[in-house]
This record gives C-alpha cells, sequence and structure tokens, in this order.
C-alpha cells in the first residue's frame, strides 16, 4: 500500500503503511517542507501499523529537522507502546 500524505489545517497528515519500502518517498516529501518551514505538525493518527522500523523512520525525519534547527512536532500517538518507542529514540513532541 503506498502512502499518502495530505496538509490539513497545517497538520501533514500520514495516511497507509509507513514501511523501508516507502521511506524514501516520505523522506523526499518532508526535505521540501524542513527546507521550507520553520516547523512542522506531522500526524501521525492514520498510519496503518505503525512498528519500531516506521518509528525509526520517523524519528530520522525528526532529527533532520533538529539539525536545520527546525521545530517538528508530532501528533497522534494513541498507543502506549508506541509512546515507549519515540521515548526510546529521545523524541517527546506528542
Amino acid at each position: 500500500m503506498a502512502i499518502r500524505i495530505e496538509k490539513k489545517s497545517d497538520v501533514y497528515e500520514i495516511n497507509g503503511v509507513l514501511n523501508t519500502q516507502n521511506f524514501k518517498a516520505l523522506s523526499d516529501h518532508f526535505d521540501l517542507i524542513i527546507e521550507k518551514s520553520a516547523f512542522m505538525k506531522i500526524s501521525l493518527s492514520n498510519i496503518i501499523n505503525l512498528d519500531s522500523s516506521g518509528v525509526k523512520i520517523i524519528a530520522s525525519l525528526y532529527r533532520k529537522a533538529a539539525r536545520k534547527n527546525k521545530v517538528v512536532f508530532i501528533v497522534g500517538l494513541k498507543d502506549k507502546f508506541l509512546v515507549q518507542l519515540f521515548k526510546k529514540e529521545n523524541i517527546f513532541t506528542y
């Protein structure tokens, strides 16, 4: 399943399955956003099957933005297990 990114009210909603096969497309899309914006808000509420590899993908985008002094907010985390995975990656902006 392909991943789809929609911007709604200044929130980038990621829809679909996030895995290593579509990481490049996601990374390319957010590279452009990181260059143009001082901050971005990413919603993970519509991602299907987010696991530890998906968390690492989001974490790498987060770190890339941080290196460029950009602010990233991650919203839509309702699963306590996923919250713990993000904490292991030292990401607390949700």
